[in-house]
Order: structure tokens, then sequence, then C-alpha cells
């Protein structure tokens, strides 16, 4: 009996927590699709309000269910008559004007010929009056928990508003893709998200939908009506897709890209392997340096055939590290002018190649590797270089050659 009894109240609870997501749901999908200067309202005037720059409005009624049954626009249900009763109110009390306002009822079921359904389909004076006359007929002898409702709807003096209202009144169902699922969907396609995040973006709905809660819950805190306008909607749309652009311009961790000793002994006779000779001996710094230089060369191609790092942004990388090195290598030759080469050379190295990130494209690389293995690659084109003499040691080696 208590388990029954509890799954009951987890039932009830589940119910109005499902229709106030929904409304926020809707309400994101209002503002992935209008226009700018459109501004959107949840539990302002109604479920949700839109407001548009043209100074008109919508006044939209959601009634969601998680029955399967559930028929939430029924001829004698309250859903019907309580909207019906809302708008009239706003009509008749000034609050609105019936030539600026339409109405929208929305549910995530699907709604069969019923009055409602007719209702959204009337434009002329005499479907109009045929919907009026099907609504006296469900509101003789109502019902108790909508008794003062219908009394409301249906009063004489409110007779020209209802049949105002009427006119004015659109149904979306889920025919129209208002379940949960086809409401995403239709949110999605909305925003016009690039080709290179597609397959985020649910979790970049998530994320405006998340955004959107915190704007609303701030707003209530405050005592205040819960509006947001679609110009900063887009302006949050766009900085989280700038934040996705980031992530997926970093470059992978060194451990998704393992390195064979075969591949490491094949690059040993390099000239950026070379120039590491003339200043240490040390064959674990070489063969760091050409797990660098191979790594750094997997994911600068990678990078820039999906199209995240241009040739610009790249030639931008190198010119900002050869004038880093270059500043490394006047201040060491200076402060170092009694040292052996050698150790001039592996001081500029370290100072220059040891645990510096840097930005690539606007952006922070978090891996070592890429900013090193550039420093690898230009020492391979004799751009740089460690030892104070390695153009003419280059030179001699390779004349050789």
């Amino acid at each position: 009996m208590l388990s029954d009894l509890m799954a009951l109240n987890r039932h009830s609870a589940a119910g109005p927590a499902a229709g106030f997501a929904y409304q926020f749901e809707r309400a994101l999908n209002w503002l992935a699709q209008k226009d700018a200067g459109a501004s959107i309202g949840i539990e302002a005037a109604d479920d949700v309000e839109v407001r548009n720059s043209d100074a008109t409005s919508v006044l939209e009624e959601d009634k969601h269910s998680i029955r399967e049954s559930a028929q939430p626009f029924s001829d004698r249900s309250k859903g019907l008559w309580n909207t019906l009763g809302i708008w009239i109110e706003a009509i008749d009390s000034g609050e609105r004007s019936i030539d600026s306002t339409s109405f929208l009822m929305v549910t995530n079921k699907p709604v069969p010929n019923c009055i409602a359904r007719r209702i959204a389909r009337a434009k002329s004076k005499k479907e109009i009056g045929a919907c009026i006359a099907e609504l006296q007929i469900a509101g003789a002898n109502p019902p108790k928990h909508i008794s003062k409702i219908v009394q409301r709807v249906l009063r004489p003096e409110s007779g020209d508003t209802l049949q105002a209202v009427i006119q004015r009144i659109d149904l979306s169902d889920a025919s129209d893709g208002n379940s949960a699922p086809e409401l995403r969907k239709s949110t999605i396609g909305h925003l016009q998200m690039p080709n290179w995040c597609l397959e985020h973006s649910e979790s970049i709905a998530d994320e405006l939908l998340g955004w959107l809660h915190k704007a609303v819950m701030s707003a209530w805190l405050q005592e205040q009506p819960a509006w947001v306008q679609r110009d900063h909607f887009v302006n949050q749309f766009h900085a989280i897709l700038d934040r996705r652009k980031r992530q997926v311009k970093r470059e992978r961790a060194e451990l998704l890209i393992p390195i064979t000793d075969d591949k490491v002994g094949s690059e040993k006779g390099r000239p950026f392997v070379r120039q590491l000779h003339f200043i240490s001996d040390d064959d674990t710094i070489v063969d760091t340096a050409i797990r660098e230089f191979i790594r750094c060369n997997i994911e600068k191609a990678r990078l820039s055939k999906e199209g995240n790092v241009t040739d610009d942004d790249w030639r931008a990388f190198e010119n900002v590290l050869v004038s880093r090195w270059s500043k490394i290598r006047s201040r060491v030759l200076r402060m170092k002018g009694g040292a052996s080469e050698q150790d001039v050379g592996f001081e500029i190295f370290s100072d220059t190649t040891l645990d510096h990130r840097e930005k690539l494209a606007g952006s922070d690389t978090e891996q070592v590797y890429l900013t090193s293995g550039t420093y690898h690659r230009l020492a391979d084109l004799l751009t740089v270089g460690w030892h104070p003499r390695y153009e003419d040691l280059m030179r001699e080696i390779l004349g050789k050659q």
C-alpha cells in the first residue's frame, strides 16, 4: 500500500515537472527562430509569451501531459476553458490589445477533431459562431471544477471578445512536431549550426537551455517577470560556439598519438637532430625531441585538414615562436658570454622549449609538444638554432653530404 502511494506521489510530481520543463523547451524554440529585437517571457502574462519587434505579441498556453491517452484541450477539459478564460480576461481588462495579439494553444499530444481544433480553423463569422454554439452546448451543466471558468468564458458581455479571440487562435499539437524529441529537433534546425559542431548539437542545445533556466531563475529571485531578449540569446549561442570551437582546435594529448621506436629511429638523421647533438649527448633529450617533432607534424596535418586552423594561423604561430627564440638567444648569449658554446646552446634550447605552450589561432594550447615540436621543425629548416654557431656548423655538415 505504501509503495503504491509513493509511486502515485512520484507520478503526481512528474507531470507538473515535465510540463514546466516543456515550457522552457517551447521558449527555447521561439528564441531560436525569432528575429532580432524579439523577446520571450516565461510565466509572465502566459505560459510563454512572444513579443515581436513590431510590437505584436503571441500569448501561448502550453498543455503537456505524460499520460498516453491525455487530451488536454478536450471539449470539457479545464485546459480548454481555462485557456479561453485567461485570454478573454487579458483583452477585457485592457492588458492586451486584440489588434496586436494572437493566441496559440500548444500540446505535446495529438488533438482530435474537437471544438479546440475547429476554433483554430475558424476565421469567418459563420465558423466562429458555430464554435461559440458548440462551446455553449459543451458548457451546459459543467463539472464543478470548471463551472466558474465556463461562466466567465460564456458571459454575455464578453461575447464580442470571445469572437475576436477565437478569430486569432491557432493550435499546435504533436502532429506539428511538438512532442519533446521533435520540438528539440526543430530548435536545433532553427539554430542553423555550422557543420563542424553538428555532432554536438544536442549538448549545445542543452547548454542554451541551462542558460535560459539561469536567466529566468535570476529574474524570479529578484521578483521580476522573466523576459529573455532574443539578441542576448544569440550572443550566448555564439559564445557557446566560440568555446566549442576553441575546444575543437585543441591538440590531442600526447598519449593519444603513440610513436613507435622504429619511427623515432627513421628521423635520427634530420637536421634538427644534428642541431641537438651540438649541445647535448643525452639520448633521452634527442628521443623526446623526435617524438615531439613527429606528434606536432601529425597534429598540424589533422588540424589543418579539418579546417580548424588555417595556414595563416600556422604562419602567425611560427612567427611568434621565432621572435621569442630570437629574444631568448640574445639574452643568453649576452649573459653567458664566459660559458662554453655547448652550455650556452643548451640553455638557449631549454629556455626556448621547456614547458612553453604558445597560443594557436587565438586559443590556448594544452600540450607542450605542439610548441616544442614546432621549434624542432623550425630547427630542421635552420630558421632557429641552439648552438651559438649553429648556422656555420650545419653549413659545414650539409656541405660534406
